[in-house]
C-alpha cells in the first residue's frame, strides 16, 4: 500500500486504529469473549473496508473475522470459515444477502402486526446492496494483492491488545 505524503499516511493509521477499536468493541457488545483480546487488521481498502482478526489472548484457536467501514456494519464470523480475508468477505456478503432475505421475509409476514417504526424494508434492501458491493469486489483480483498478511507494526510482534 502507497501513501503519497506524510499526512495520507498518518490519516490512514489513524483510521485504521479507529477500525480496531470499533472491532474490539464489537466483541465486548457481542460477548464473543470475556477476557483481554488480542488481534489485527489482515487487509483493508482505506477508509472504507476492515478485515481484521481476533482471539481472547490465552486462545488463538478461537478467532473470529471481523469486518468494518464507514458504509458497512461491522459483523464477525468464526475464523474457521475462512482461510483468508477474501474468503471472509465472501462469506460476509453471503451473510448479508440470506440476513436480507430474512427480513424481507419478516416484514412481509408481519400484516397482523402493527407497524413500528422501523423501515425492515429499507434495512433489508440497504443490507442486499451492501452484500452485492462486496461480492463484486471479492470477485476482483487486484484489490486483494495490494496487502498480504496482518497489517501491523513489526516491533507489536504482529499483534496488539485490543481496548
Amino acid at each position: 500500500m502507497a501513501f503519497k505524503t506524510e499526512e495520507e499516511l498518518q490519516a490512514y493509521a489513524d483510521w485504521a486504529k479507529q477500525e480496531l477499536h470499533g472491532m474490539a468493541e464489537h466483541i465486548r457488545n457481542s460477548d464473543l469473549f470475556h477476557e483481554e483480546v488480542v488481534g489485527h487488521a489482515v487487509w483493508t481498502l482505506p477508509h472504507q473496508i476492515f478485515i481484521g482478526k481476533a482471539w481472547p489472548k490465552s486462545n488463538r484457536n478461537r478467532a473470529y473475522w471481523i469486518i468494518s467501514g464507514p458504509q458497512l456494519p461491522t459483523d464477525h464470523i468464526d475464523a474457521g470459515l475462512a482461510e483468508s480475508a477474501r474468503e471472509a468477505a465472501r462469506h460476509f456478503s453471503m451473510k448479508w444477502q440470506l440476513q436480507s432475505a430474512r427480513l424481507e421475509k419478516m416484514d412481509q409476514n408481519r400484516e397482523d402486526v402493527p407497524k413500528d417504526d422501523v423501515d425492515w424494508d429499507a434495512i433489508a434492501a440497504k443490507m442486499q446492496a451492501q452484500a452485492e458491493a462486496l461480492y463484486q469486489l471479492a470477485e476482483k483480483e487486484e484489490p486483494w494483492h495490494l496487502t498480504q498478511g496482518p497489517l501491523v507494526d513489526s516491533e507489536q510482534g504482529g499483534s496488539e491488545a485490543l481496548t
